[in-house]
């Protein structure tokens, strides 16, 4: 039998939230638990390491998976955390475990090449959607089969970076096994979500489906592609009843890219859960365009939607246009007032720093915000994360200190030519202190505690908030 360990590398709060950690979400790493599901399969014996969730450091996680003594070592990295994971394989090469170091995630998937020159720690990389991959792996490289046979995957040879041909997208992601939850030690108490995002608790995420249509220039889809694929309504209803029943899960995040993107199914999941009384509540990530009516936000009001979370990015239609969402000021505040008419809460997504930026482009952006009857706001600094479209033409707009390691939205790294780093960051403390220092939304935010633990995470929100508009130089 195998012993198979996935990890989640070492990342503090800090180095992922900048001044706003103690109010940061702790999310679980679904990727993983779908890895881990696939692999259980097989008859493997599987474990996962969240080092971020355990608080650990990098020699805590060794000492971890060297007591595992494993087989097979997987880790996975966003472009934060990819300095880390690196750091842990290094540590564990240098401590003469054997077993394979592979890397997956958003990052290497996006930059696969640059990333194995600069990492030599790692074995080898899986690009892209990991599950079919990661099952050939574990199934067919006992001296049967080569890397070059597998499809997906990256390597070395003769000092070069060498690619397998790409593995298709898995078109029926209802063909995956249910995530693995039961390998996250303490879940779901031991995650967390920021005190916007939860309504009851314990809570917890899904992301049930992948790729987006949209062609935000800021955004990276190499993992996932463009083209929109979707669980079933029936396999989502089967993860909400096991979160409900094995879990006690009372709340529920969709980090999809774009939840209500299939009207079908969302008029199924929603008929289910209120046909069949399922306690639940539920908050979701949606695009503008993707709204039709105020009519079908009734219809995820009553199946106990209480928050939808739009990316909106600025207030300048230039901008909007120039970074290519596909949507208007009018159209924005159409669906942001069709969707308080229906009852539901709005979280607005804003970046400060996208291309052609000025001064004045930031106060038509707070300004927008303050006019929209959001209830919450989130905005960072924009990032030309490896895989966009930014990534590549970010010169063309502005400086870009490409260091992966400052890539976490909380760090000034792009400046357009516009404006520069003081305006950015006196524009994200001016937004985060008119928006949220008003009667209105502490008026909001007051009505929606139901218990005491809400209460004492908004005392912890507004506290942090504070501190770091005061850290925010």
């Amino acid at each position: 039998m195998k012993k198979i360990i996935l990890i989640n590398p070492p990342l503090t709060m800090e180095e992922r939230y900048g001044p706003l950690a103690k109010a940061g979400s702790r999310l679980p790493p679904l990727g993983l638990c779908n890895l881990a599901a696939v692999a259980q399969k097989t008859a493997a014996d599987v474990s996962i390491i969240d080092a971020p969730a355990l608080g650990l450091d990098t020699k805590q996680t060794f000492d971890r998976i060297a007591a595992f003594g494993p087989d097979f070592i997987g880790i996975t990295a966003v472009t934060i955390s990819i300095n880390n994971a690196a750091k842990l394989a290094k540590y564990i090469k240098e401590k003469g475990l054997r077993a394979p170091v592979v890397l997956g995630g958003p990052h290497v998937t996006a930059v696969p090449e640059e990333t194995l020159k600069r990492f030599p720690e790692f074995d080898f990389a899986v690009i892209g959607e990991g599950e079919e991959t990661f099952l050939e792996l574990i199934t067919k490289t006992n001296g049967k089969l080569s890397l070059e046979e597998i499809k997906g995957t990256a390597f070395r040879k003769n000092g070069q970076i060498i690619f397998s041909p790409p593995r298709p997208f898995i078109e029926n992601l209802d063909l995956l096994p249910l995530p693995a939850w039961q390998f996250l030690s303490g879940f779901p108490e031991t995650y967390s979500q920021s005190v916007m995002r939860s309504r009851r608790f314990p809570s917890a995420c899904l992301i049930t489906s992948r790729g987006c249509y949209g062609k935000c220039t800021f955004c990276d889809t190499a993992c996932f592609g463009r083209k929109p694929r979707n669980h079933s309504a029936e396999y989502v209803i089967a993860l909400i009843k096991i979160l409900i029943n094995k879990y006690g899960v009372k709340d529920l995040s969709f980090y999809d890219d774009n939840f209500i993107a299939f009207p079908k199914r969302i008029s199924k999941i929603c008929e289910i859960i209120t046909n069949e009384k399922l306690d639940i509540t539920w908050s979701c990530d949606a695009r503008i365009d993707a709204v039709r009516s105020i009519d079908q936000l009734k219809m995820l009001k009553k199946a106990g939607c209480w928050q939808i979370c739009y990316g909106i990015e600025s207030g300048s239609q230039k901008i909007l246009d120039e970074v290519k969402k596909n949507i208007t000021r009018e159209k924005i505040k159409q669906v942001v007032e069709w969707t308080v008419g229906a009852g539901i809460l709005v979280k607005g997504f804003f970046m400060m720093g996208l291309p052609l930026e000025t001064e004045e482009t930031i106060e038509e952006t707070i300004k927008f915000a303050k006019e929209l009857p959001l209830a919450n706001a989130h905005i960072t600094f924009t990032t030309p994360l490896p895989g966009s479209e930014l990534y590549k033409t970010a010169d063309r707009y502005g400086s870009f200190d490409n260091d992966w390691s400052k890539m976490n939205m909380w760090n000034p790294i792009f400046i357009p030519y516009g404006v520069n780093r003081r305006l950015l960051q006196k524009g994200k403390k001016k937004f985060f202190r008119e928006f949220y220092l008003r009667p209105r939304i502490i008026y909001i935010h007051l009505k929606m505690i139901k218990q005491p633990r809400q209460l004492l995470s908004l005392i912890k929100g507004l506290f942090t908030l504070i501190i770091g508009l005061i850290k925010i130089k």
